[in-house]
């Protein structure tokens, strides 16, 4: 089990966490994980041919964070609009710190609300550790002066070659389908494999859910999380920092309904990752 870093050519941080056979980058850009391999296997989607990694765009693929609002705010209560997609913190680079007692990685980041709320600012702690798996806690705080919602939102691309063959258990039958205007819809088995495209947000998750791809299965535990995101944009997507779609999106965090805090209040969001073979 080990930490090391590095000064990636942009001029910000990135950290390797190991152990055993498990290897995870963690990019202080973004706060985000950049990759995740299991016995050289790719967990998380492996997005480095495409992605825009300048340190000023936001690196598609591995797990970015959305916070703090998620897509473009239309879940939050005003369902407005707003500019910019999943909030700012994608794009800033995070405080760091290293915590090799513990194969961990502490980073710190302060955002404003979103747009047209509050006003307020927000505090998240974002603590990723690999041991047997990897665990993600965030701590968010409203150290503003005003009550306002937020949404955090681990997005993370799970790596698969036929994302038609995956299965997800635990998210329940009623979903907003993006692709039919945030619609709410109803499926009679959300376990069977869904043809790309699709884009949806489910209500009903539990707690545990299992998404089992080609070669691995993902076994995902969350504390203070509310619905998840089930997203590929199929073959013929034209977004231009993004290759063949290999991969199963299921985003987990705090998406719908978002959490309304109050000056000085916290939220605590933890969600553990455990990769298997198939």
């Amino acid at each position: 089990m080990s930490v090391t870093s590095r000064i990636h050519l942009a001029g910000y941080p990135t950290f390797n966490l190991s152990h055993g056979d498990n290897e995870v980058e963690v990019s202080a850009f973004g706060g985000q994980i950049v990759s995740w391999t299991r016995a050289g296997e790719p967990i998380v989607f492996d997005n480095s041919a495409d992605a825009i990694s300048n340190g000023r765009t936001p690196y598609r693929g591995g797990a970015p964070i959305c916070f703090s609002f998620f897509g473009k705010g239309s879940l939050l209560p005003l369902g407005t609009t707003l500019d910019g997609q999943h909030g700012a913190a994608r794009t800033a680079i995070w405080d760091a710190q290293v915590v090799e007692s513990e194969n961990a990685i502490i980073l710190s980041t302060t955002q404003p609300s979103a747009p047209g709320y509050g006003p307020t600012q927000f505090s998240c702690e974002l603590v990723y550790t690999l041991q047997e798996g990897l665990n993600i806690r965030a701590t968010i705080r409203n150290i503003g002066e005003n009550e306002c919602p937020f949404q955090f939102v681990v997005h993370t691309y799970w790596a698969t070659k036929d994302p038609s063959l995956a299965t997800v258990t635990g998210l329940g039958n009623r979903y907003l389908d993006n692709l039919l205007g945030l619609t709410e819809q109803t499926e009679p088995d959300s376990t069977v494999p869904h043809q790309t495209p699709y884009d949806r947000v489910y209500l009903d998750t539990v707690s545990r859910q299992e998404l089992t791809l080609d070669h691995h299965r993902i076994d995902i535990v969350t504390e203070g999380c509310a619905g998840a995101v089930l997203w590929n944009p199929g073959p013929n997507h034209t977004i231009q920092d993004l290759g063949s779609p290999d991969f199963v999106c299921l985003e987990s965090g705090l998406v719908t309904p978002s959490k309304t805090m109050s000056p000085g209040e916290e939220q605590i969001i933890a969600i553990s990752y455990s990769a298997h073979p198939a």
